[in-house]
């Protein structure tokens, strides 16, 4: 077994007297998972390394005309301007995958509170029944929003929204975040149309309603407008460009391979950025947000309403 800090910690906290709970660790980086990015940055970036190669292999066997070549301070100059591009995507590509995993968060606190209202304000029986539907409502909002923003769903994923659906007394087909969230509404009215629900109760509904259709509209905003494409042009030629001038000058000193290596540093810097725009990737890789699990945390959490039940009468 390999060398495990975090398990020697536990061992030494517990000769201080100290015991381990049952609730599981925060997650932490592991050096285990560095092959993997580094194979899925590599496998994403085929045709940007065979480019790299086969371009290195022609500027080393012809000799190109000396027009071509920049001067030193010229290649400096330009060095700093892709240094900079590269810097502001990146920042604006890691900006825009912590917002989109801070709404995540916020969804997962909205529907916590949705139940916590309607165990609030709700009776018990009212609670099983039409309170049970609008958590599983809850839920299968949250998995049509994960499906809707990556345009992609597994088939394990695809068939627990399905029954999602159907203990939801929810419509199949074409059942969108917009046409759930409004069949959950018309379910609050309903409610307080009977007296089942008072107009606190009401007001706090809706309160939580606006908290989730905030957060929704923050993710589909993230979704639909990436970052200008003039612009990821604009930085991946001049990346190539200032790759190009970089192997010539190492070239000229005798070390192509090393203009190369570098150049595939800045090359695999400007790609990772690009993957990092886009939080909601079909592929579920390491660039993407877990959506499945948060889901599957929130689905979990909604639908414990029995044994919640359960344990109240119990008290």
């Amino acid at each position: 077994m390999g060398y495990q800090p975090r398990s020697i910690v536990r061992r030494l906290c517990r000769e201080r007297g100290q015991v381990d709970l049952d609730h599981s660790s925060p997650p932490e980086t592991s050096l285990r998972d560095y092959p993997e990015v580094i194979f899925q940055v590599i496998r994403r970036t085929l045709s940007d390394v065979i480019t790299l190669a086969t371009l290195t292999y022609l500027l080393a066997i012809f000799e190109p005309p000396e027009k071509l070549f920049l001067s030193g301070k010229a290649i400096s100059i330009l060095g700093i301007a892709v240094a900079i591009f590269i810097g502001f995507r990146n920042t604006q590509a890691i900006d825009r995958w912590w917002e989109a995993r801070k709404l995540w968060g916020e969804l997962v606190n909205a529907s916590r509170l949705w139940k916590d209202s309607l165990i609030t304000y709700l009776d018990e029986e009212t609670l099983k029944r039409q309170g049970r539907l609008l958590l599983i409502s809850q839920a299968s909002l949250m998995w049509a929003l994960n499906f809707e923003l990556r345009n992609f769903a597994q088939i394990e994923d695809l068939r627990l929204f399905q029954n999602l659906l159907h203990a939801g007394e929810l419509p199949k087909s074409d059942s969108t975040t917009r046409l759930i969230a409004e069949n959950m509404m018309r379910r609050v009215n309903s409610l307080h149309r009977q007296g089942k629900l008072d107009d606190w109760g009401r007001n706090q509904m809706v309160h939580n309603s606006s908290l989730v259709t905030t957060s929704i509209g923050g993710l589909q905003r993230i979704r639909n407008t990436p970052i200008p494409p003039p612009y990821d042009v604009f930085v991946r030629v001049l990346s190539w460009v200032f790759g190009t001038q970089l192997i010539l000058a190492f070239k000229s000193d005798g070390s192509i391979l090393t203009g190369t290596l570098l150049t595939a540093g800045f090359i695999f810097a400007e790609r990772i950025g690009s993957y990092i725009e886009g939080p909601f990737d079909k592929d579920g890789s390491t660039f993407s947000i877990r959506q499945n699990e948060i889901c599957s945390l929130i689905t979990k959490e909604l639908t414990t309403i029995e044994a919640t039940s359960q344990q109240s009468n119990d008290l």
